[in-house]
C-alpha cells in the first residue's frame, strides 16, 4: 500500500508570506509624511525668550553674564529634581516625597561627614545610595501593594521628613568638609559645577528615555499598562525602577542644596517638591501619562529661575512669587489642552433617536 503524499508547503505559512508581502507592498507605495511642529514644544522656548527679554528691558542686570550664571545655578535643583518627575509623571504617576527625599539624604549625608567622620566621596555615594532606597520603597508600595500613586507618595513624603528631623532632633548640621562644598559647588572653566550637573544628567536622562528599550517601556507603560502589559513589559518593574530614579534624582538634588549653603537643614528640600513638579508640567510632560520631555523639564525650571530672579531685581516681594508661579503652570497647562483641542468647545454628537421596539406578541 503505497504512503500519502505530504504537502511540501505549509498553506498557512504561505498565507502568512503573502499578508507580509502586501503589507510591505503598501507601506512603500504609501506617501512618506513631513515631521510635523511641535508647536506646543515650541512654545515653551518663546516663552522663556520672551521672559527673559521682558525681564531684561526692566532692568539690565537681568541679561548681565554674572546674573544668568546666577539663574541657572538657582534653578539647578529644580532642573535636577524634576528630571526624575519627569520620568514618574510619563508613567501616569506622581511623587509628592521627592523633596522630604532631598531633606532626608542631605541631613544623613551632612550627619555622616561631620559626626561619623566619613569620607566626603563615600557620605556622596551614602547619599545616592538613600535616595535610591526611598524611591525603590515608593515603587514598591505603588506596585505591590497597589496603592495609588498620590496616596504612597504623600504617606512616605511625611515619613521621610520625619526621619530627617529624627536624625539630628530637628538641628541643623554645620561645618560641612570643604572637600563636598568643592565638588558641588564650584567651577570649572568658569561654569558652575551644579549646571555642568546638571547637562550630563539631562543627556544621559534623554538617552535613557529616547535611546533604550527600558525609555519606550516607561512611555508605553504610561500610554496604558494594559496594553504595555500585554506587549511583555514588566510593567511592576519599570515603575519600581522609575520611582527609584526618582528617588536618585531628588538625592542628588539634596547633595546640590547642602553644598550651596555650606549646611544641612531639616527641610531643606521642601520648598523644590512644587517647583520641581512645576518645571516638568510647564516643560510639556502629560499629568494624564504616556508624555514628557527632558529638554522641556529643562526650560521649565529656568522660566521658574527667571521669574524669581527677575521679581527680586525689580524689589516685587517675595510672597508675590507663588502667584506667578501658579499663574504659570496654569497657562502652561492650558496650552498644552488648547493644543490637543479644547474639551469645552468640541461639538458634542447629537444623542441618537431611541428606535421604538415592537411588543412582543403574547
Amino acid at each position: 500500500m503505497s504512503q500519502p503524499t505530504l504537502p511540501t508547503k505549509d498553506p498557512g505559512k504561505d498565507t502568512q508570506t503573502t499578508l507580509v508581502d502586501r503589507r510591505q507592498d503598501a507601506a512603500a507605495r504609501k506617501p512618506r509624511t513631513r515631521p510635523t511642529l511641535n508647536l506646543q514644544a515650541l512654545g515653551i522656548y518663546i516663552a522663556a525668550l520672551v521672559i527673559f527679554l521682558i525681564f531684561g528691558l526692566l532692568n539690565p542686570n537681568f541679561l548681565t553674564s554674572g546674573n544668568l550664571r546666577d539663574i541657572a545655578v538657582s534653578a539647578s535643583v529644580n532642573a535636577i529634581i524634576g528630571l526624575g518627575i519627569t520620568f514618574v509623571i510619563i508613567t501616569g504617576g506622581i511623587d509628592l516625597s521627592v523633596g522630604s527625599i532631598a531633606s532626608f539624604v542631605g541631613i544623613a549625608t551632612a550627619t555622616l561627614m561631620v559626626n561619623a567622620g566619613t569620607s566626603p566621596f563615600l557620605a556622596l555615594l551614602a547619599g545616592i545610595a538613600l535616595g535610591l532606597v526611598c524611591g525603590a520603597i515608593n515603587g514598591l508600595l505603588i506596585t505591590k501593594l497597589k496603592l495609588p500613586p498620590f496616596i504612597a507618595t504623600l504617606g512616605t513624603m511625611s515619613i521621610y521628613q520625619g526621619f530627617a528631623y529624627v536624625v539630628t532632633n530637628g538641628k541643623p548640621v554645620y561645618n560641612i568638609p570643604k572637600d563636598f562644598v568643592f565638588m558641588l559647588n564650584s567651577y570649572v572653566g568658569g561654569i558652575p559645577v551644579a549646571v555642568i550637573l546638571v547637562a550630563v544628567l539631562a543627556v544621559l536622562c534623554w538617552l535613557l528615555l529616547r535611546r533604550t528599550v527600558f525609555g519606550q517601556n516607561v512611555i508605553a507603560t504610561g500610554g496604558s499598562e494594559e496594553t504595555a502589559w500585554l506587549s511583555g513589559v514588566r510593567v511592576d518593574r519599570v515603575k519600581i525602577a522609575v520611582y527609584a530614579l526618582s528617588g536618585v534624582l531628588a538625592g542628588i538634588g539634596g547633595l546640590v542644596i547642602v553644598a550651596r549653603i555650606n549646611a544641612a537643614q531639616t527641610d531643606a528640600g521642601s520648598p523644590y517638591l512644587l517647583t520641581a513638579i512645576a518645571s516638568a508640567v510647564i516643560g510639556g510632560a502629560n499629568l494624564m501619562g504616556g508624555e514628557g520631555r527632558i529638554a522641556g523639564t529643562l526650560v521649565g525650571a529656568l522660566i521658574l529661575g527667571a521669574l524669581t530672579n527677575g521679581l527680586v531685581l525689580l524689589n516685587v516681594p517675595s510672597f508675590y512669587e507663588q502667584i506667578v508661579t501658579g499663574l504659570v503652570v496654569v497657562i502652561a497647562v492650558a496650552l498644552d489642552q488648547g493644543s490637543k483641542g479644547w474639551p469645552l468647545f468640541k461639538k458634542r454628537s447629537a444623542p441618537q433617536a431611541e428606535v421604538p421596539q415592537r411588543e412582543a406578541a403574547v
